[in-house]
């Protein structure tokens, strides 16, 4: 298999370690690392919720130049709330008028018109198409994870990355664990040799089920769908893309490489009826990389069960955890990463490194990582939902979309419930996904 699969491996592999970009190289940076910079920085906002805020105050954190000027999203609700946090906070440099304050599915462009940076940070499926309008406008990027929910929209990050690249735009990806001071610690020591040939992986992404927010009368099912994004594939793509994604890209970085295979199960069991969609609960997924070692990743979305979010790295001398411990066979503790050695946590410092790199350099892209540890979401949610073995090469082929080709308020959504309110639910046998 691994020699058939050559080409395309090496098509989608196409750097090695120069594209992996990790805190190493910045960790002397401080918070507002370009404080120094006189010209103000307008940056806009698009996607208001909790990961847009959070991504707003990093910015302004990053650097006294920073202002944001314009804001974005669906629900003039969400953009007001976000709004009122970031000036409480930063009354002197949140400078949001109402003109400036866009609702609806286009706001996005009118935002990306008012700066010169855009944080990106709405639902996934529309990372493309705000990717693109991004950088024919010529602005730099923050954009978060996952960066599409189908391989359609994988294609089109990846070439909007190229065009970035050529136009010196800096991109930075929200897989904020390659730029955390403790993992690229970690991951010194094992490349250093101390666990030996690593040899299989674990990735755990155990949690609570996502938030459900009520029907509300007159509310069309896009409306009602968008509020609960976190229970519909086309929005969300499911647990892997939403959330192992963290530990996934972290286990790509470590083996400087992308998985090439994919099998797995999951389904449904404690979500049930017309307020929890069609996204499953849970699933398990064994990916293969191209030197033969095994990924295994289980993810449960099911409230008063054990919550764990990490990873297990077993070698030939050892294992480590997400902890950032090392331990030998016989399980002595070798190597542990002191807190009081963090400074600055990682999504802070992704920030600072991107808002440096726009007033002062080295130039930094994470699309190319950033797509393909999407990819490899894509494609294990492929194996769990149609029960069969999915190759990277058969995946890449794929032109279903998931993302409905035109949005309207009053639109007849593609997967509609059906008369007795429920959703359809992908069943592994039947369901189709290339």
């Amino acid at each position: 298999m691994e020699k058939g699969n050559t080409n395309t491996r090496r098509s989608f592999l196409k750097t090695g370690a120069a594209t992996l970009v990790g805190s190493a190289l910045f960790d002397a940076l401080p918070v507002q690392a370009s404080g120094h910079q006189s010209k103000p920085i307008k940056v806009g906002l698009v996607g208001c919720g909790g990961r847009g805020t959070g991504a707003a105050f990093e910015a302004l954190r990053a650097s006294q130049s920073v202002r944001i000027v314009a804001m974005g999203d669906v629900f003039e609700d969400m953009i007001n709330s976000s709004l009122a946090k970031l000036t409480a906070q930063f009354k002197d440099r949140v400078d949001v008028p109402a003109k400036r304050k866009f609702v609806g599915l286009d706001a996005y462009a009118k935002v990306i018109a008012e700066c010169d940076v855009v944080l990106l940070a709405t639902p996934p499926p529309f990372r493309p198409a705000h990717f693109a309008e991004a950088v024919r406008a010529n602005k730099h990027v923050f954009m978060e994870k996952p960066l599409a929910v189908d391989v359609p929209g994988y294609h089109q990050i990846q070439e909007i990355g190229k065009l970035a690249e050529q136009r010196k735009l800096n991109v930075v990806v929200g897989l904020q664990t390659r730029y955390a001071t403790r993992y690229n610690a970690l991951m010194e020591k094992i490349r250093e040799g101390m666990l030996g040939d690593v040899v299989s992986l674990d990735v755990y992404y155990n949690v609570g089920a996502p938030k459900i927010r009520a029907r509300q009368p007159g509310q069309t099912e896009l409306e009602y769908q968008l509020r609960n994004w976190r229970y519909f594939n086309w929005l969300w793509g499911g647990q892997l893309a939403g959330q192992a994604i963290h530990q996934i890209d972290a286990m790509n970085w470590l083996m400087n490489d992308f998985p090439i295979a994919a099998t797995g199960i999951g389904g449904r069991q404690s979500f049930f009826g017309p307020n929890q969609g069609e996204t499953f609960d849970h699933q398990y997924v064994e990916y293969t990389y191209p030197n033969g070692v095994k990924m295994h990743v289980q993810c449960r979305n099911m409230d008063n069960c054990t919550v764990r979010m990490g990873f297990y790295i077993r070698g030939t001398k050892g294992y480590a955890d997400e902890r950032c411990r090392i331990y030998d066979l016989s399980n002595k503790l070798l190597w542990r990463f002191r807190d009081s050695d963090e400074a600055v946590g990682a999504t802070q410092l992704e920030q600072n490194v991107f808002f440096n790199a726009i007033a002062n350099g080295p130039y930094i892209n994470n699309t190319d990582y950033g797509a393909r540890s999407t990819m490899t979401t894509i494609m294990g949610r492929m194996a769990t939902h149609s029960g069969q073995d999915i190759t990277l090469e058969d995946a890449l082929s794929s032109k279903t979309l998931l993302v409905p080709e035109a949005l309207s308020w009053d639109m007849r959504m593609p997967n509609a419930p059906d008369e007795s309110g429920n959703y359809e639910i992908i069943i592994p046998g039947k369901t189709q996904v290339l």
